[in-house]
């Protein structure tokens, strides 16, 4: 079944505090209704989505679609040629960014400059922290999901996420996800790479620190081809490692150059790269989840949104307090990293830099941060990045004013069954959304919150729930 039943785009509904926003393209029919024009000459293929539409303004967030272009004033909508059967419908982006482009970003006009098609670019402005996560493909052909803040670094703006993937012959269906924390207050760009044509966007989905669905309530390895976790108390104490702070029920100090990962997909060595404190903490007290029992401590001397360039492993190391846990993190075969973090209220983020990109220069992929505050201590953040077949990176946090819980790693490369989007996430389900606040109203709405009646054909919601009006 085609995920047409699932999708839901909440552009102007009323969100209960614990929903998730999904940001889908409207279907053909609402595109008609709303007066978009046909794409080619003929709604079979889409339609063109005008400059400036606001696709979701809501208590959590609110998106804008563009893409800086009077020359090509709005951007397509596929629905035809879509290489994958979870999604009938998808925005085209792009950029006259190329695969791994590192350069600034100061303008819609510039990032749009030489593009070829209307592409969608979007602006996102989060009113509530929280997590933006991405589902995005195009065949077989190399891609990059970029994420560009502009408030951080004093407006100079900063990337917050370079997820790249180039599946090659591993499959044209894949789906890649990509997940970054976002800043309240804070306004961004999302954008895709150049690939000869577009990149096809599915949806995305927020999901804020106030949502029922934001902390992660089980912890399923099986997800993973390749999974990441400290070892357990019994086994450091057979490996000799140091008890914490004297007593192994706080404990253990993992020591520097430990290779915590070595499979056909990814080698994964920790590290901090400090001869002062030549190891890591891992902590099995004061853990402040019940879905894991231990974690490793890591930090750096990098603060909260931390911008500056990495240049090596004792540089970002020098003055943390503790000894806290940088991973180095070497790509055999392309894929996704999944990483899995809290502490407590605090602010946090990590970061993923690639020493490889930019001619060995290097660049941030992922600078995902969050600050829950009193929105819950328990909540465990997440974020997913895509890794580049033969990159090396480092992987480190931010100072809190201690350390940061890493829980768990994952990853699944290209040829991994697991990989991106496979439709049972259930993240893009409808079920969370409220569009009518006033219980047991006979009012019928489509997935845009408008209000139609028994007439209307497709996807409809009636009293906070889904059916389908033939």
């Amino acid at each position: 079944m085609k995920k047409t039943l699932l999708l839901a785009t909440a552009s102007i509904m009323a969100m209960a505090a614990t929903a998730q926003t999904v940001i889908a393209p409207p279907t053909v029919d609402e595109a008609k209704a709303a007066g978009y024009a046909a794409l080619w000459g003929d709604y079979q293929y889409g339609y063109v989505i005008p400059n400036e539409t606001v696709l979701t303004d809501n208590a959590d967030l609110k998106v804008v679609m563009n893409n800086g272009s009077t020359d090509k004033a709005g951007a397509n909508v596929s629905i035809t040629g879509l290489n994958t059967e979870l999604f009938d419908r998808a925005f085209n982006i792009g950029s006259a960014a190329d695969f791994g482009y590192f350069e600034p970003v100061y303008s819609l006009e510039v990032i749009s400059n030489g593009i070829k098609q209307p592409y969608a670019i979007f602006t996102v402005d989060p009113k509530i922290d929280g997590e933006l996560t991405l589902y995005t493909n195009r065949g077989n052909k190399k891609q990059t999901v970029f994420v560009w803040d502009r408030t951080a670094n004093e407006e100079v703006g900063t990337y917050v996420l370079v997820s790249s993937a180039q599946p090659g012959d591993y499959g044209k269906s894949l789906i890649s996800e990509a997940t970054v924390g976002l800043t309240a207050g804070h306004s961004y760009w999302v954008f895709g790479s150049e690939t000869g044509s577009n990149i096809y966007l599915y949806e995305m989905t927020y999901t804020p620190v106030s949502s029922e669905n934001y902390s992660v309530k089980e912890f399923d390895a099986s997800k993973f081809s390749t999974v990441i976790v400290p070892p357990t108390v019994d086994e450091a104490k057979a490996l000799n490692y140091e008890a914490l702070w004297s007593d192994y029920k706080y404990g253990y100090v993992m020591p520097n150059g430990t290779v915590v990962a070595d499979s056909d997909e990814l080698k994964v060595v920790m590290d901090n790269g400090s001869t002062e404190k030549p190891g890591a903490n891992v902590s099995t007290s004061g853990v402040n989840t019940t879905v894991f029992d231990r974690a490793f401590n890591i930090g750096s001397a990098a603060g909260f949104g931390f911008f500056e360039p990495v240049y090596s492993l004792e540089v970002i190391s020098n003055g943390i307090k503790q000894p806290y846990a940088i991973f180095t993190v070497d790509a055999k075969i392309g894929g996704e990293l999944t990483m899995y973090t809290n502490r407590g209220n605090k602010k946090q983020t990590i970061f993923v830099w690639d020493r490889t990109a930019n001619q060995e220069v290097g660049t941030y992929a992922l600078v995902s941060s969050v600050q829950p505050g009193d929105a819950g201590k328990e909540l465990i953040s997440k974020a997913t990045v895509g890794l580049t077949e033969g990159h090396s990176y480092w992987i480190f946090g931010s100072e809190t004013g201690s350390n940061i819980f890493m829980y768990a790693m994952g990853y699944n490369s290209y040829k991994s069954s697991n990989y991106g989007y496979t439709g049972d996430s259930g993240t893009s389900a409808i079920t969370d959304v409220i569009v009518n606040e006033q219980p047991q109203s006979n009012v019928i709405y489509n997935v845009l919150g408008q209000k139609v009646d028994e007439n209307y054909k497709g996807l409809v919601i009636k009293n906070g729930k889904k059916y389908i009006q033939r």
